[in-house]
């Protein structure tokens, strides 16, 4: 059983590493302001979100899921942060699609992140004065605490009773078949 996601040590993990690769100058949470328009945003940057989560199979006690995360490449239109910012748009985005195949972002208890596609996005017009790819990935992690953790209290005894004469009412018709000794 794996260890459950928590979900601000993921969004601090996936900005940490791509804060770590050379070209990015700038990496956070898509911005979340309610505003017309962007401005001033420092470039090249990766802006990062987890758009949605749905069931990702197993029984194992635990809810696996498979997150579904976009990585957004934003370079400055008029070129401030390079000579031609197309093909340096395309180039950063073609450097996250070969990096983040793999990733666990310093999480043991997840699977590798999965790429699964990169392309143009002029989706927010509010990122108008910026040229942004998205790049998006999958990841299988566990949502909820294992039920088959220890919980560090040994186990003192074990009682038995047979169906359908179990629960609160039947307390008195269960029979003790084990009991630790004093010194275990």
């Amino acid at each position: 059983m794996a260890e459950p996601l928590m979900m601000g040590q993921y969004h601090d993990a996936v900005i940490s590493a791509l804060k770590n690769i050379a070209w990015v100058q700038d990496a956070d949470a898509y911005p979340e302001k309610n505003i017309p328009r962007f401005t001033g945003l420092t470039t090249p940057a990766v802006y990062f979100t987890i758009n949605s989560w749905e069931q990702g199979g197993g029984n194992e006690g635990q809810l696996q899921v498979s997150l579904s995360c976009d990585l957004f490449v934003v370079v400055d239109s008029e070129g401030a942060s390079a000579s031609k910012p197309e093909i340096f748009l395309r180039t950063a985005a073609a450097d996250i699609t070969q990096w983040i195949d793999g990733q666990q972002f310093g999480i043991s208890h997840i699977e590798p992140a999965e790429f699964i596609s990169a392309e143009r996005d002029e989706f927010d017009p509010r990122m108008d004065d910026y040229l942004v790819w998205r790049v998006s990935y999958t990841q299988s992690a566990a949502f909820g605490a294992d039920p088959f953790a220890p919980s560090g209290v040994p186990l003192r005894k074990v009682w038995l009773g047979k169906s359908p004469d179990v629960g609160r009412a039947h307390v008195d018709d269960y029979r003790l078949i084990w009991e630790s000794k004093a010194d275990e």
